[in-house]
């Protein structure tokens, strides 16, 4: 399979929970294209701009629609995509169409990501303070 990965924009600091769960959502996206697709091809795009966008699409078979709407028994990729793009303010997307391939995509709210991060002692701090107030 032929993997394209480009960055656009410029590259911002990310909340690190936040980031974790865009980097699971994408590892899932990836995992599945490669297990299951049958594609030729791959692109992967992470795009910085008011908003962080992740986009992983494929030329494969497609997700049968039944299982991209509720997910296959005993497997938890895609739902555990939603439930972590939910858990993160994000929205995510699932385009598929048979022999033209999926397309994934997580639009995450730039006010969440890119917030400004206070460090964890001071909110720490801030937080036990606050209970003996």
């Amino acid at each position: 399979m032929a993997v394209t990965f480009s960055v656009v924009g410029d590259a911002r600091e990310m909340h690190p929970i936040v980031r974790d769960e865009i980097y699971r959502i994408g590892y899932e996206a990836i995992r599945n294209a490669f297990a299951h697709s049958s594609a030729s091809r791959m692109e992967v795009e992470l795009r910085y701009a008011d908003n962080l966008a992740l986009r992983v699409s494929d030329s494969g078979t497609g997700i049968d629609p039944a299982i991209a709407d509720t997910g296959k028994d005993g497997h938890f990729g895609l739902q555990g995509m939603r439930e972590r793009a939910a858990r993160i303010g994000g929205k995510l997307t699932i385009a598929s169409s048979t022999n033209l391939g999926t397309e994934i995509k997580l639009i995450v709210p730039g006010n969440i990501i890119f917030r400004n991060m206070i460090p964890v002692r001071r909110s720490l701090f801030t937080r036990i303070r606050n209970v003996f107030r």
